[in-house]
């Protein structure tokens, strides 16, 4: 994936310009130190992705580094060499590969009372930063509102400031990533504040200034699995995750919305992955358990990087070695398989379905087991998969990397997004709207 680099090395000279807001108490790491961690996270990375050619440009991302190296100022902040180090992020052209933010210490700052950007957003084209159609209007701001100003920063070089350090396949899926986690990308940037004052364009045209208070954000525990029963025979599943920590109450989900749907004798269903980014297989493979009787293939073949964790798999191979092998990996049913839905079955996809999620959704279309619809994912029908991670010796950030490409159980090559049997263009101010539209067009083939 070739980028334009000079866009890039803008980023990084611009580290000593807008350098991030700090603590007295916060951590100071010398220049040394970020040089032999940055060193740490490329040799993380080169080592342990089995094909980094597929997406990647080893030459920008030789030259990007160098740059990199010589922009460092004396001493940072852990923001400020996260700032630093990710602008290697979207050279990767993977999600699963580079700088991950860092949770942990967003999350400590938080419970030490900290303030992160109360308000949801929406990133458009051209940068156009509003708050999110899903915020609560109760908020100060209204829904859908642009937002000019954030703490007197012009919103489009907030987001110019951002984008070149996101993960992702495509600078769409970057975007993406950025919106979801706005929030703790602006903290990177510019810091915490007790209040925020933004400079917001309403529908109507007028101009407006509010104060956001900024709360303590709880995590929530809820991963938002929901079962609605629709009109005309039909039942919607919403997944928005494959996350293993949730497999008790997935498999708890699964089973309270199949017996609904067996009592009501729905004959359609529709599972919405829309903001499905991922998990385990574990999970993903429950849910086929649901739709079929036997096990399915979920691979063709797969390139892995052979390391001790997988050299027993792949006799023969060296460790360190990059092989690449027939292999249909099958779903693994339950010990106790219930009786699969027999109906039509359709699976919703978006652009931020990935990882998983994707897998799944290309294994019942290689399988028949669904008709795909909604939009062509970011991300590669083939993905990449067994993420590690490894953490920088002086400030603990994250490096990750996976350790296979995964061919579609089709045989499909390539790296296009997992393309739907039935396109439906998604309504960013109403996500309802998909699922209406998909369901008249079932009624209508009947």
């Amino acid at each position: 994936m070739k980028l334009v680099l000079s866009t890039l090395l803008t980023a990084a000279i611009m580290l000593t310009a807008c350098a991030t807001a700090s603590t007295p108490d916060t951590p100071q790491f010398t220049r040394a130190e970020i040089e032999e961690d940055y060193e740490a996270l490329l040799d993380f990375i080169t080592s342990t992705h089995p094909d980094l050619s597929r997406s990647a440009d080893f030459e920008v991302i030789s030259t990007t580094a160098q740059q990199v190296r010589g922009s460092l100022p004396a001493v940072m902040s852990l923001p400020e060499a996260w700032m630093a180090m990710a602008v290697v992020n979207p050279l990767f052209g993977d999600a699963h590969t580079g700088l991950r933010r860092p949770v942990a210490a967003i999350e400590s700052y938080q419970a030490d009372g900290g303030r992160l950007f109360p308000a949801p957003v929406t990133i458009g084209q051209g940068g156009i930063l509003r708050i999110a159609y899903n915020a609560e209007a109760e908020m100060g701001a209204a829904p859908g509102a642009q937002i000019l100003e954030i703490n007197n920063i012009d919103s489009q070089s907030i987001v110019a400031r951002l984008a070149p350090r996101m993960r992702g396949e495509t600078p769409e899926l970057q975007r993406l990533i950025m919106e979801r986690y706005f929030a703790e990308y602006y903290w990177l940037a510019y810091g915490g504040f007790e209040k925020y004052r933004v400079r917001i364009v309403n529908k109507d045209g007028t101009h407006q200034t509010v104060t956001l208070k900024a709360g303590v954000s709880e995590v929530s525990e809820d991963p938002g699995f929901r079962y609605e029963r629709l009109d005309h025979g039909a039942a919607l599943l919403t997944v928005p995750t494959f996350d293993l920590k949730y497999g008790a109450q997935f498999a708890a989900f699964l089973e309270r919305a199949f017996e609904d749907v067996r009592q009501s004798g729905a004959n359609t269903l529709i599972i919405d992955l829309r903001e499905n980014g991922g998990g385990a297989r574990d999970l993903s493979d429950l849910l086929i358990g649901y739709l079929s009787i036997e096990p399915v293939a979920t691979t063709a073949r797969i390139t892995a990087r052979v390391t001790e964790e997988n050299a027993a798999r792949l006799p023969g191979a060296s460790l360190g070695t990059v092989v690449t092998v027939p292999l249909r990996q099958m779903t693994r049913l339950t010990s106790e398989p219930p009786k699969p839905f027999e109906g039509r079955v359709y699976v919703l996809i978006g652009k931020l379905t990935y990882s998983q999620a994707v897998v799944f959704a290309a294994t019942v279309q290689d399988n028949g087991l669904a008709v795909i619809a909604g939009e062509e994912t970011e991300g590669p029908a083939n993905q990449t998969a067994q993420v590690q991670s490894n953490l920088l010796p002086h400030t603990g950030l994250e490096a990750l990397a996976p350790l296979y490409v995964f061919t579609r159980a089709s045989g499909e090559e390539g790296t296009r997004g997992l393309v739907p049997d039935i396109e439906i263009k998604d309504d960013p101010a109403d996500p309802a709207r998909s699922v209406e539209k998909l369901l008249a067009l079932v009624q209508a083939a009947e």
